[in-house]
């Protein structure tokens, strides 16, 4: 069986800094997987996006 879960990288949407390495279900989250999460180089919570 195939593994449904890959790695993803989650970038700041406001500075654009990579900042975290998730996984993701890809047979349950279809489309881009948007978080809000604590930016370092922003110094608060920002909206992570899903690398391409």
């Amino acid at each position: 069986m195939a593994e449904a879960r890959t790695e993803i990288t989650m970038a700041c949407s406001v500075c654009g800094n990579e900042n975290y390495i998730t996984t993701k279900n890809k047979k349950t989250v279809l489309g881009r997987f948007e978080e809000q999460k604590y930016c370092p180089h922003c110094r608060k919570k920002t909206l992570h996006k899903e690398k391409k």
